[in-house]
């Protein structure tokens, strides 16, 4: 019997919370992207230090922060999709990400002064969400990350990854912002289907936008928002599939 560890889990297919066995915090430190993070945290830092900070967007779901622009996102790539503009813009950070194998999403992720993210779930339990804090006003209880019951400070330029999958929260209860390069990354055990979560999580994504003036869609059965998911993933793998030729 196959176990839970194995088993890739989306939140939009889902049928509630979810409940695997994954702990809240991975060891990363075997890795060889973690020594690349931690080596050059000083050139990234130093790159985000002279970036212009209107480049800078509201993340996508505006509900999850207690103002709907106070988390703020600069995005590099999205689910194999590359903001080429960015990329371009951070020439550093770009070349350094892109020799981490099997990335999917990296971007800058700013909570503003006097934020607090809500406890939500993320898209789903096949990635490492790696955050290297870059810019971090102060240690616990001010500003802390927490993952179920486990709290943790942010301490800039040493990386750590999470499962997306279970419930987390964020907050930054200073005057100052708090900025880290947040990267994900296929887990060893699901890195022959990259490409298939990819479009997976794009297609979900889109479908959400379609349906986001309506509460209709978690009406719907799981299995059937399952095969809504895989049916239009395939016109994205495609798509994903030429974009990279084009942007190579």
């Amino acid at each position: 019997m196959k176990s839970d560890l194995n088993k890739i889990w989306f939140s939009f297919s889902s049928n509630g919370a979810y409940n695997g066995s994954e702990p809240p915090f991975f060891d990363i430190e075997h890795t060889s992207w973690y020594k690349l993070l931690k080596d050059n945290y000083p050139l990234i830092q130093k790159e985000l230090l002279n970036a212009d900070e209107q480049k800078f967007i509201p993340y996508y779901n505006k509900t999850f922060a207690n103002q709907p622009t106070n988390w703020k996102i600069l995005p590099f790539k999205f689910w194999l999709l590359n903001y080429k503009k960015n990329q371009k813009k951070f020439p550093l950070t770009t070349n350094i990400i892109k020799q981490i194998p099997y990335l999917v999403s990296a971007s800058f992720s700013q909570l503003s002064k006097q934020t607090q993210l809500k406890p939500h779930t993320g898209d789903s339990n096949a990635m490492y969400r790696v955050h290297l804090p870059l810019l971090v006003p102060v240690k616990l209880p001010d500003c802390g990350f927490k993952v179920l019951n486990k709290e943790i400070s942010w301490q800039e330029g040493v990386p750590f990854a999470f499962c997306d999958a279970h419930l987390h929260l964020a907050w930054n209860n200073t005057n100052e912002k708090r900025i880290v390069l947040i990267l994900d990354i296929i887990r060893p055990e699901f890195q022959h289907k990259t490409k298939w979560i990819s479009a997976q999580m794009l297609a979900s994504l889109l479908i959400q936008y379609a349906f986001q003036k309506t509460a209709i869609l978690y009406h719907i059965p799981a299995f059937i928002r399952k095969w809504m998911m895989n049916t239009f993933a395939i016109p994205v793998y495609v798509f994903t599939k030429i974009h990279s030729l084009i942007m190579k």
